[in-house]
Order: C-alpha cells, then structure tokens, then sequence
C-alpha cells in the first residue's frame, strides 16, 4: 500500500476563504474580500472542472480576477487559460508582468497579498507569495522536500539560494505552501539550509580526501531527522547529492 500523503489529491483550509488543493502539484485560492486569486495553476488541464466545482463550493460566486504563477513553468501554468477564459482572469508571472524588485500587493476588505520577485533559485522568474493575514507563504519549486532547485550549481548560485531562504524565513511564515507535495512550516525551510550546507561541507571534505564518487554516495546517508520528508529518501537526497559532488567536482563550488 502506498504511504505517499499526495497519491489522493486533499482539500487544506489555511484560513477562512483560504485553500490549498495539496497534491504532486499545489494550488491554492484565497478570497480577499471583494474578489479572490489563485496561487498556480497545475499541470494538468484535465482538472479543469474538478478545480472550478472546489473554488465554487469555497468561495461561492466570488470572481477569480488574478492567477498568481509562482514561476511560468507547465506544472504551474495549466489551467490559466480556463481561469482567463471563465472569469477574465489576469495571469501574473514574471512572463506576463514584470513586476518590481519591491513586489506587487493585491489588496481587499479581507485581506492582501503581495507576490514577490526571488529570482535564480530554480528559473530567473522564481516569485513567492506572502499572506500575512494567514503568515501563509508560497514558495513556488525554491523548497522541495530536500531537492536542490537548480541543476546548475555554483558558488555564486549556492550563495544566492542561502540568501533567498534568508529572506523567505524572515517572513516566520506558520503554513510554507511548496510548489508541490505536502505543507511545512519555517522549520523545514531552516533545516534545508543547514543539510545544503552540510552536505558541500561533506562532499567538499570526501572530494580533497580522494573519496571516489561511489565512496562519496555511500557514505553521505540522508540525515536521519529528514526521512520522512516527501520523496527525500526515494530520490531527492540522492539528486541534490549528486549535484553537489558534480559542482564540487567540477571546480564550480567547494566549502
């Protein structure tokens, strides 16, 4: 039987007229008073009713006026012609409308939210989302259960992907929405950083020891308080594993 908690797709409240449908991939909707917007837009344009039929029994004839796509890629982007062509939706990503390094805030009776240029982590048009009425945070794919979100590691991006998470826990956000898989919290945006810089900190050591790359994988064991978290244990340890030591290996990074 399987044990993964996003294999039945499930409907979270984070506050009143606040949801995230929790899935491999994550949207969510959130009424501001007047109108409501929508975080992501998935992969699949299939689910097209399903989605409508859930923000309809949330919301009731509230109007959708923006989709906010933490980043413009496919899983992310599905369904923002169905948003468009049910409610007009404007489509907001660093694509459609390039916003300030400042960010833009969405403002209602309800509450607001500001979406929030953090680019580089995973592609150059990375945003995040802050709710502060709810301290909900969308991070969009920067956070991914133990998953290193660039494949093209180096120093100057290891800094900045240190730096973002910098900022994204100043926030001291109570619910962390991921692009994908389950919800978190702050802590585990902390404990990313300290497992990225041990694991340079390991690799760079096994490296100028003259480990070869098959004593390396063996001997870095995912850390024992982080597997349970989604997927680590499946693959995600070993892919950001390996993009480490093909950095440090490389030149392109060391500790």
């Amino acid at each position: 039987m399987s044990t993964d908690p996003t294999d039945t797709p499930k409907i979270v409240t984070v506050g009143e007229g606040f949801q995230v449908r929790v899935a491999v991939d994550n949207i969510a909707w959130i009424d501001l008073g007047e109108y409501a917007l929508v975080v992501d837009a998935l992969e699949q344009p299939q689910l097209e009713a399903e989605v409508f039929a859930a923000i309809r029994s949330a919301l009731g004839d509230r109007p959708v006026k923006y989709v906010l796509n933490t980043h413009p890629h496919g899983d992310h982007t599905a369904l923002n012609a169905a948003f468009r062509r049910r409610f007009g939706a404007e489509i907001i990503n660093q694509r459609t409308s390039r916003l300030p390094p400042q960010g833009r805030w969405f403002e209602g009776p309800r509450r607001r939210v500001l979406m929030l240029p953090t680019p580089g982590c995973h592609t150059d048009a990375d945003c995040c989302v802050w709710v502060p009425d709810d301290r909900a945070l969308f991070v969009g794919d920067i956070f991914g259960w133990g998953l290193i979100p660039t494949g093209n590691l180096d120093a100057a991006t290891a800094r900045l992907l240190v730096d973002t998470y910098a900022r994204l826990i100043e926030f001291d956000a109570a619910t962390v929405i991921p692009g994908h898989g389950p919800l978190c919290t702050t802590a585990e945006l902390k404990r990313w950083v300290e497992y990225f810089r041990w694991l340079i900190d390991r690799v760079s050591q096994a490296c100028a020891a003259g480990e070869s790359d098959r004593q390396i994988t063996k001997q870095v064991a995912p850390p024992q308080d982080m597997r349970s978290w989604w997927r680590f244990l499946l693959w995600k340890h070993e892919d950001s594993l390996g993009t480490v030591l093909q950095a440090v290996r490389a030149a392109r990074l060391k500790a």
